[in-house]
């Protein structure tokens, strides 16, 4: 499998596999990227990064069939947030009504999340979660560009979840907590922030020489952002920062750790885990986000994969017919590009061995028959596959989906009257399964709280939120609820 770590101006690829909890490298790749290519994380020429990934992947003989992908984007929004304790699709669904009402996200937004711990005493049967908002602009170019080089995408994370289990993994690094992990590159800065053996919070900067006036501003902006999330761990409560733990591009050390001394910090390089093996033959720190990304997922405590979430919520490869339209499209123009390298990679043999030049060009039309007839049969196949995945997706959100009622409504309605509130509309959302009310009014303003509870109450509500109120309840005024929600429990969970 070949696992990417994708910037705008560097791709750091490794090709390996993860057996009986042992990670093995077989052999890595640094690919630099044109400027305009990619964009804050964003693919932007997606038939000239394509032609360029294959055309390098096949001269150094490491294509491979499947491949997962990690990023970091300065777009990318983290929240910590407390919801109540739910499993599957129900939980995520939480987790992205509180993101929507705490953060504005909108739908233009893929969240995923990892479970960090309990709530404690004064949040009982909630659990705190660590979220992130992705565009959903930023995976589907991911999507796309596998899908043209004709490699199944498994995965794409976010280049914090990467690392952090490398990092974790290393059980010495515990008793350095609050821990800050930070990632080195001429053009950015990744920094991720562990607490109570936790990834707590992380932070993608970019950087350049225009915004500074040091020669070295890559150790200047690493001091400034060090600085910047120690103060934030103490605002939280923290004892503040002592172990920093450095990788990615790292020149000079030395100068780094005399740099870091000034601000009471000790300063380590990344540890390789026992776990991880063939690493000998390149930078370890280099690629260490692409090997944490070969790490298996907690299913239990985690939502991280993008595209499983995409698919949970019903965006991507599974979101309908023209999606599968679309996804024929790109795999018609993957046989262009596809051929462009080969012919651009024999182009290098052909000038490099003259004397054989007429047998290159038979070899060439020979391999030109054998790719056209495969193509044909793997964009047929490709073809069939998604559509079987969208099949039994649609399946699986029709078994799942709460099935809104007249009974239901009614149950609604008596709720309404019974605390007094009056409503003037009633909607159900089809996509994610919950019910809003509009323009609710009641008595006073602890007539509020006593509305919601009695609405938690009902037998196949699983949440209620809202977003505020207004008034006093008194002069015979009433007091206006705002943004209340109701989220259903999945079909068979009442």
């Amino acid at each position: 499998m070949l696992s990417f770590d994708i910037s705008d101006r560097q791709i750091n690829i490794v090709k390996g596999d993860n057996s009986a909890n042992k990670i093995r490298i077989e052999s890595s790749l640094v690919v630099p990227v044109p400027e305009d290519m990619i964009l804050n994380g964003e693919v932007v020429n997606l038939s000239g990064l394509a032609d360029l990934l294959l055309t390098t992947l096949k001269a150094e003989q490491m294509m491979d069939k499947e491949a997962i992908v990690t990023f970091s984007s300065s777009n990318i929004v983290f929240k910590e947030l407390i919801v109540p304790k739910a499993k599957g699709n129900e939980f995520l669904t939480m987790v992205q009504n509180h993101m929507s009402q705490e953060m504005g996200i909108t739908d233009e937004y893929s969240i995923s999340y990892t479970v960090v711990g309990e709530a404690g005493e004064e949040n009982p049967g909630a659990v705190k979660v660590l979220a992130t908002a992705c565009p959903s602009s930023v995976v589907d170019g991911f999507r796309k560009l596998f899908a043209v080089m004709s490699i199944n995408l498994r995965s794409v994370n976010i280049g914090c979840n990467s690392i952090s289990r490398i990092v974790l993994a290393d059980k010495s690094n515990m008793e350095k907590m609050p821990l800050l992990v930070c990632q080195l590159d001429n053009n950015f800065l990744g920094l991720t922030l562990f607490e109570n053996g936790q990834m707590a919070f992380a932070r993608y900067v970019p950087i350049s020489p225009d915004e500074y006036d040091s020669e070295d501003y890559v150790l200047e902006a690493l001091n400034e952002n060090i600085f910047r999330m120690e103060q934030f761990n103490k605002a939280r409560g923290g004892s503040g920062l002592e172990n920093v733990i450095l990788y990615g591009i790292i020149e000079d050390y030395i100068k780094i750790v005399d740099a870091l001394d000034g601000l009471d910090i000790k300063a380590s390089v990344l540890g390789v885990p026992a776990q991880i093996t063939g690493f000998e033959n390149f930078e370890f720190t280099v690629f260490a986000n692409a090997i944490g990304a070969l790490y298996k997922r907690n299913k239990q405590t985690e939502r991280i994969n993008l595209l499983e979430v995409d698919q949970s919520t019903g965006k991507g490869g599974s979101s309908g017919m023209g999606s599968m339209l679309m996804t024929a499209g790109i795999l018609a123009a993957a046989s262009a590009v596809v051929i462009g390298a080969v012919f651009g990679f024999m182009h290098l043999r052909i000038s490099s061995i003259e004397d054989d030049t007429a047998a290159v060009n038979a070899d060439i039309e020979k391999c030109q028959e054998i790719i056209d007839e495969n193509e044909v049969r793997h964009n047929r196949l490709e073809i069939i596959e998604q559509y079987k995945t969208y099949v039994e997706s649609c399946k699986a959100n029709l078994d799942t989906l709460p099935i809104p009622d007249k009974n239901r409504f009614e149950t609604i309605d008596k709720v309404m009257s019974d605390n007094n509130a009056t409503y003037t509309g009633i909607a159900f959302n089809t996509t994610s399964g919950s019910v809003t009310l509009d323009s609710i009014e009641v008595e006073s303003q602890p007539a509020v709280r006593q509305l919601i509870d009695a609405l938690k109450q009902i037998d196949f509500v699983a949440d209620v939120t809202y977003t505020g109120y207004e008034g006093t309840g008194e002069d015979d005024t009433k007091v206006s609820v705002s943004g209340v929600t109701l989220t259903m429990k999945e079909a068979g969970e009442e």
